[in-house]
């Protein structure tokens, strides 16, 4: 007797009880944490994704630490020195395929001549401990900026976000990570008292509120000044915006002075904030 065919949804179906077994499994043995949003995934893909996730636990936690120069397969690396300028350009390109071979990528932030990736690579990155874990599909992933931070364009970059998350109006409750240009600890207001964290985005939301149309912002830095773990930005600042209960737009012009701090986590972060045209106290 032919057996009926088996409907799709019915396989669908099946297949969402597997992988609810499966995020058990991994809760149980990992205390993993799933949200709501692997449940739009197919049933399909989102097997194969919790098998990735089971098996990067795996190695994870019986993964031992090698060097980059190990995992590459301790090949035979031309010093700098011997290499010639012409020769320069090609082997870096092996180099920079043999890392992509073993699955580690290199990032730059800012560009880098041919002469310092090379340098970089052979001299510092090879000499990096990492896990010694191979999944399908998985980079390691090293950002030259983290050897090499850059200050001058890590305060630019931040203090950017920060001006243009308050009048670009990209700063959200629904979304935590939109306040990142913002520290979490030692905030002051404009006068210079100590405030919290949660004070100092209450501040943000009086300005939302007092200013809910901003029209245009432009804002180009004119001086920096670091020092050490702090830095001191003025922003030569045009912002125009239509007041709360009013029809017109009014306009202010002047110097916005920050205050940020190096991020323990990276990057920087603002601590104090003098804008033209509002009071941040």
């Amino acid at each position: 007797m032919t057996q009926p065919p088996v409907d799709d949804d019915f396989q669908d179906r099946i297949q969402r009880i597997l992988n609810e077994k499966k995020k058990d499994d991994l809760r149980d043995q990992y205390g993993a944490h799933f949200g709501e949003g692997e449940e739009k995934l197919p049933p399909e893909v989102e097997s194969e994704w919790l098998d990735n996730i089971a098996e990067f636990e795996r190695q994870f936690e019986n993964a031992k630490q090698i060097t980059v120069r190990e995992r590459i397969g301790n090949p035979t690396i031309k010093p700098l020195a011997e290499i010639l300028d012409s020769e320069l350009e090609a082997e870096l390109n092996n180099l920079l395929e043999l890392l992509s071979q073993n699955n580690i990528a290199i990032d730059f932030i800012h560009e880098q001549d041919d002469h310092e990736t090379y340098r970089f690579i052979t001299e510092e990155l090879l000499n990096e401990t990492m896990n010694d874990m191979r999944i399908p599909g998985m980079i390691s992933n090293f950002i030259y900026e983290e050897f090499h931070p850059n200050d001058e364009d890590d305060v630019t970059l931040w203090a950017n976000e920060f001006m243009d998350g308050l009048f670009k109006q990209e700063f959200s409750h629904e979304n935590d990570m939109t306040y990142t240009p913002i520290e979490k600890t030692n905030l002051r207001d404009a006068k210079g008292n100590p405030i919290s964290y949660e004070q100092f985005i209450k501040l943000i939301d009086d300005f939302f509120e007092e200013f809910p149309v901003i029209t245009d912002y432009s804002g180009e830095i004119r001086t920096m000044a670091i020092n050490g773990d702090e830095a001191e930005v003025e922003v030569d600042t045009v912002w125009q915006a239509i007041p709360k209960d009013k029809k017109s737009v009014i306009k202010n012009k002047g110097v916005a002075k920050l205050n940020l701090a190096r991020s323990p986590y990276g990057g920087w972060g603002v601590i104090q904030a003098n804008i033209p045209g509002w009071d941040f106290s």
